[in-house]
């Protein structure tokens, strides 16, 4: 799990449960993954006791509506309690720790902190530098320069070789308390810094601690110098209220939700903007701790998942990054009109267990749709008109020429687990068609305008016939699959029938009747086993929730959304999935659970303003 997680787009840097950094990620939000670990520990210079302070009482959570974190470490054996504090600045490429060590014991102590790190360079930690430059601890290898400083200045230091012909580290240097002080190590490299404190009874000290990352030396060392010549507090004080302004300029006031939901909706925008690098990519989670379970990440962009994340940006006001979206599907759009199935944060071609030609159907019309909401939200035809003859054209060409007797051909389903024809797939790509057909019509190209409308509208006839079982009272998960699935509530959402017509209604009702679980979420589909037995996921909780708000049942929304707070991590970080005891499971954080409650939040105020307005009438 990685419950605190700080970025800028460029440097995303991950802490896991006990407070151990995990992931450093530059120069894309999730690629690139530098991270092996930076870790602490505490001597006692009197009586020579130490201790990893992963191993003690550990507490975290945010400061507000932040992206300045915090870890309390507590010891009753070790009569200490140590608060680090930190963030990476929203502009300049630098994680910064402000680590203050406080005595419990009412007595005089003299102290050593130690910080132990391990970088694995461009993603391995073979042919690696670490080297001591005065008040400077750096590593490298080509051209990713990692310069390590602090205020005041560490009084011990000292390199080595980790995991290597035996040889487990510096960490194990710190043990004694006393770091051999070795300038230069290549090869597996690691390093370990301590500051001497002398502490008065009850009180306390900090270390200031950072590390800048650029291509090279120079580049690194301009960001050490910018730092230097500022208070450190200051560039807190600026990051706490950058993200706070960030926060602020959400379209809809919050005021009407209980305030879990209001603080709840704040941390899903910022892990949101956590996961969209620069360039408009948005990775699926930056837990790496998924490589335990299998030989691969969710660090690569989904155009689905990226799709729904730019639609909930939308909605909620943040328009300028939904665009930096859709410039990347732009981008990495197949010649033929396609997307595959998912691509790096630098807009390469991501691993897959899809056969040629890799394609998901819903990952191409999601974006188109995703587009077309664009269109709603800004109206910026300016916008539109860039997007629509490199994007949306090729894709709804592409759409069209995907299906096949009225309904797409066979594709993978959205859990990308069987292939097949699909009702989610089918809806998602009559809203992309039934969208590109109405931007086609605001641009003049009438002729496609019309034939993508009468695809959607054949295709809509199709899905309804074929898809929908009378004698089951519901949608079917697809031809010959009767499953009951939580994305069946796509045909109502993307419009393939209305909110109120009975299809609808007997299809979430039996959502809710068959997928609801004893800890109050909802699984995906029935007999689900990805990582254990039917597990609850936020992401269909908040589809079961979308369709209350829908009809006017808020009470119970507001009920599922507050299971959603409640099944986050003490930080407030969603996961992927919740096991039947409460506790979190596979990734975490996933953006998509949070989009998908920065949308429903949006549209539960919706439904309040309407409902506000319709009694005042």
């Amino acid at each position: 799990m990685r419950p605190l997680i700080y970025g800028n787009g460029t440097l995303l840097v991950c802490v896991d449960e006990r407070g151990v950094v995990r992931d450093f990620y530059y120069p894309y939000a999730g690629m690139e993954n530098h991270g092996g670990y930076v870790r602490l520990g505490l001597f006692d210079l009197e009586d020579g006791r130490f201790g990893w302070l992963e191993g003690w009482d550990v507490g975290q959570g945010y400061q507000d509506a932040s992206l300045i974190g915090e870890t309390v470490y507590e010891s009753r054996e070790f009569e200490a309690r140590v608060t680090v504090k930190e963030m990476v600045h929203q502009e300049q490429n630098f994680f910064l720790r402000s680590i203050e060590v406080a005595d419990t014991s009412r007595r005089p102590r003299r102290l050593r902190l130690f910080s132990s790190q391990n970088y694995h360079i461009l993603e391995n930690n073979y042919a690696n530098t670490a080297v001591r430059d005065g008040p400077m601890m750096s590593h490298y290898k080509r051209d990713r320069f990692i310069l390590q400083s602090s205020q005041p200045a560490f009084d011990q230091f000292t390199t080595g070789i980790s995991q290597w012909r035996g040889m487990e580290g510096t960490w194990k240097d710190a043990e004694d308390g006393v770091l051999e002080g070795n300038v230069v190590s290549h090869g597996t490299a690691d390093s370990t810094l301590g500051w001497t404190l002398a502490l008065e009874p009850g009180k306390s000290s900090t270390v200031h601690f950072w590390a800048c990352i650029g291509r090279n030396f120079p580049e690194a060392k301009r960001i050490d110098s910018w730092i230097r010549e500022r208070d450190v507090e200051a560039i807190y004080r600026s990051n706490l209220r950058f993200w706070g302004s960030f926060c602020m300029k959400a379209r809809s006031p919050l005021l009407e939700l209980p305030a879990s939901i209001r603080e709840a909706f704040n941390r899903s925008l910022l892990t949101v903007a956590c996961h969209l690098d620069r360039g408009g990519s948005v990775i699926a989670s930056c837990d790496s701790e998924i490589k335990q379970q299998g030989a691969d990440y969710y660090t690569y962009c989904w155009p689905r998942d990226a799709a729904w994340v730019a639609i909930a940006l939308d909605r909620a006001g943040y328009g300028q990054l939904s665009f930096q979206i859709l410039q990347f599907f732009k981008r990495i759009i197949d010649k033929r009109g396609y997307f595959r199935h998912k691509y790096t944060p630098a807009g390469d071609l991501g691993s897959t267990w899809h056969p040629l030609p890799m394609v998901q159907i819903d990952e191409t019309a999601t974006p188109i749709y995703a587009a077309y909401v664009h269109w709603l939200e800004s109206e910026d035809v300016r916008e539109l008109s860039s997007l629509y003859e490199p994007l949306v054209k090729p894709a709804a060409d592409s759409l069209v020429k995907f299906l096949s007797d009225g309904l797409p051909g066979p594709s993978y389903d959205l859990w990308e687990e069987r292939k097949g024809v699909y009702t989610y797939s089918c809806a998602t790509v009559f809203a992309g068609l039934r969208g590109a057909s109405a931007m086609a019509f605001a641009l003049g190209d009438d002729v496609s305008a019309e034939r993508w409308g009468e695809a959607a509208r054949i295709l809509r006839e199709n899905a309804v016939s074929r898809l929908y079982d009378p004698s089951l009272g519901r949608f079917k998960r697809g031809i010959g699959d009767d499953t009951v699935d939580a994305s069946l509530f796509a045909a109502w959402y993307l419009g393939l029938v209305k909110d109120d017509d009975p299809m609808a209604e007997g299809t979430m009702n039996s959502i809710e009747k068959e997928l609801c679980r004893p800890n109050g979420g909802v699984a995906r589909y029935a007999g689900d086993g990805y990582q254990g037995y039917m597990n609850s996921w936020p992401l269909c909780t908040l589809w079961l929730a979308q369709w209350h708000i829908r009809r006017g049942r808020l009470d119970k929304a507001l009920g599922l959304m507050e299971w959603c707070v409640r099944s986050s991590a003490p930080t407030g970080l969603m996961p992927e999935q919740v096991g039947d005891k409460g506790e979190p499971l596979s990734v975490l954080p996933l953006a998509w659970s949070h989009s998908t409650f920065i949308l429903t939040v949006v549209e539960c105020l919706e439904a309040l303003k309407k409902m506000a307005t319709s009694q005042s009438l």
